[in-house]
């Protein structure tokens, strides 16, 4: 479909729901109440009243907009990370996985292969159902059944990556054909990915270039479901899905991310990096060019359409909680200013003082002893990591803050209901999937031009053009680069844990530079200061009255946080091992049962077709069968 009249459809849906938004919300609240009740296997009642939501585009799309509710992802800041190096938890939830506690009888410890996923499938199902059977037009089909396709996409995608082959249901189950028609077995993996990759490709062809209209900033565009695919298609390259190494997968992926630059070109403001890498999740989402999947979150909306991250990550000072604390693993993960790795020869790292000289990212990333945050509701302007009053005597358990996505202007009484955006895939995403496909197919030249674009707005020195990256690098040294690029870049944005998984990063080695995680710990550093400057000074007379003496010796000049042996005059620090369990110190042990996880027992004992996946308890499905 021209992409001019998708838009041109798209704008007469718009002024077609401003028209009947009145006369047909209590019509949609009744028919949404019925739905949102109805159990997995209930059809709705085809009644005349539902019949009428599919014959006007208007009353269609208010459906659509409950279905973004429902499939839209949200905020997902850190979720995820205390299952990498990332950050630590002393969860059991998160460590029973990495120390390797889980067995092949504990079947119930991932459900996200479960009743209420197949719910939201199904009410995607009456949507494309319905709109199928419409007699609107056409062109304005293909622009509403695009979106529910996407979501249909991106809820088994949500299931594949995690056990996949799994149940492929794309039509309304009716209950009363029984039971044979409703215990569908699990499709082998391949053909779970060409259903997706299907309704991706038609989502694709469906919706326009963007959404001209401000209120429907945020719903998906083709190029962003272009990149989505092009997500999916990267895991389905990857060594966990493709053991022997099929290029035609990397080809295949390749060309889903080429055509989703492509697409996201032709935008009147064409997706691109953002100039600022500290800026982006703080810039306003609808005018950030970085941003291709996103969900806008608002105070001014009402406290449902906000989230707390700001809350978690800030200091106790500034009215936080220090949670997803960066570890030692992360810290030393940033490049240097230079674009070397620190354990690469003549990076100049020093840990002593690890944080001079670092790729910039680094400093909007990671909080360190010392280091400058100003933020609103918080009168210091720097921060420390060791036991004091100004904090109520808590530190973070790593030794160091979370800066990632904060905004320091959000008044401290409004931290628990932060309006940022949340970005679910970036423009920068789309460069580096690109950037893995083109090096494992041999196209060095076109790999290093998009890593160093990400390195570019970084703020990585340029040096001879290659930032720090030279024209003569091998696959397997770009490939480890594109990594921990992929690792600082996303960090706490919900991506480490997914590379781990589908590079097999947990159990192997990608070189020498970035070595596989089971066997290793996370660390944290301990601070302590000397001579009592962790005490506020209580003299009322003094200037400096109510500061921390650490304070006043930064302020005086004595201490200069950037000079080693300042620093050994007023602070000692310990690493410390975080990874023990009942008192021992235990090592990663990510196994290759996790790979694939176990369908849970409720799904298995309602759906007898469905077989277990290979390697736990009575299992039989293969995941890597072709």
């Amino acid at each position: 479909m021209n992409n001019e009249n998708v838009t041109m459809n798209k704008n007469k849906i718009s002024r077609s729901m401003k028209s009947y938004r009145m006369k047909t919300g209590a019509f949609l609240l009744l028919v949404f109440t019925v739905l949102s009740c109805e159990d997995v296997l209930d059809k709705h009642d085809l009644t005349t009243l539902d019949d009428r939501i599919w014959e006007d585009a208007a009353t269609i799309e208010l459906y659509i907009n409950n279905l973004y509710v429902s499939n839209m992802p949200g905020i997902s800041f850190g979720q995820y990370s205390q299952l990498t190096d990332e950050t630590y938890s002393s969860s059991t939830q998160y460590n029973d996985l990495l120390y390797g506690f889980v067995t092949e009888s504990d079947i119930n410890e991932v459900t996200v292969f479960h009743k209420e996923k197949y719910q939201l499938i199904r009410r995607i199902n009456i949507a494309l159902e319905g709109i199928e059977g419409s007699s609107i037009d056409d062109s304005i089909k293909a622009v509403l059944a695009g979106q529910a396709l996407f979501f249909r996409a991106t809820r088994y995608w949500e299931m594949v990556q995690l056990y996949g082959g799994i149940p492929i249901v794309k039509e309304v189950q009716d209950p009363y054909e029984g039971s044979e028609a409703l215990d569908v077995p699990r499709s082998k993996t391949p053909v779970a990915i060409d259903e997706i990759v299907e309704d991706l490709d038609r989502a694709i062809e469906g919706l326009p270039v963007e959404w001209t209209l401000t209120e429907d900033q945020g719903r998906i565009t083709s190029g962003g479901a272009a990149a989505f695919k092009g997500r999916v298609l990267l895991a389905w390259a990857s060594p966990m899905f493709n053991p022997n190494h099929d290029p035609s997968r990397w080809q295949r992926a390749y060309d889903a991310n080429k055509e989703a630059m492509e697409l996201l070109a032709q935008m009147s403001k064409p997706r691109a990096l953002h100039p600022e890498f500290s800026t982006i999740f703080t810039t306003n989402v609808l005018e950030n060019q970085e941003a291709v999947i996103f969900r806008r979150y608002s105070l001014a909306a009402g406290n449902a359409y906000t989230h707390n991250w700001e809350d978690n990550v800030r200091p106790y000072s500034g009215g936080g909680g220090s949670g997803f604390t960066p570890t030692w693993e992360l810290v030393k993960a940033f490049p240097m200013a230079n674009g070397k790795l620190t354990n690469e020869p003549g990076s100049g790292y020093d840990s002593a003082r690890f944080w001079l000289n670092r790729d910039p990212r680094f400093y909007a990333t990671i909080a360190y002893n010392g280091s400058e945050w100003s933020m609103s509701g918080r009168d210091e302007s720097n921060v420390w990591t060791f036991r004091n009053t100004k904090e109520a005597n808590r530190v973070p358990v790593t030794g160091f803050y979370n800066k990632k996505a904060t905004d320091p202007t959000i008044p401290r009484e409004n931290i628990g209901q932060t309006g940022t955006a949340w970005i679910e895939l970036r423009y920068a995403e789309v460069l580096l999937n690109a950037a893995e496909c083109a090096n494992e197919l041999g196209y060095t030249d076109e790999a290093l031009a998009y890593v160093r674009a990400i390195r570019e707005r970084a703020g990585i020195e340029p040096g001879d053009g290659g930032y720090g990256i030279p024209n003569s690098v091998s696959t397997e040294m770009l490939r480890q680069i594109i990594m921990v690029e992929r690792q600082v870049e996303f960090a706490f944005e919900n991506k480490r844990y997914w590379d781990l998984r589908r590079r097999k990063m947990f159990r192997e080695d990608l070189g020498a530079y970035v070595k596989k995680l089971n066997g290793r710990q996370r660390h944290g550093l301990s601070y302590r200061t000397l001579s009592g400057y962790h005490l506020e000074i209580t003299d009322e007379t003094s200037p400096y009255y109510g500061k921390l003496r650490i304070d006043t010796a930064l302020m005086n000049g004595s201490l200069d946080l950037n000079d080693v042996n300042s620093f050994s005059n007023y602070f000692t620090y310990t690493v410390r091992n975080l990874d023990t369990y009942q008192g021992q110190s235990v090592a990663f042990d990510y196994r290759a049962l996790y790979d694939f996880f176990a369908v849970p027992s409720s799904m298995l004992n309602k759906s007898p077709a469905v077989e277990q996946t290979l390697g736990w308890i009575n299992g039989t499905f293969d995941p890597l069968e072709e």
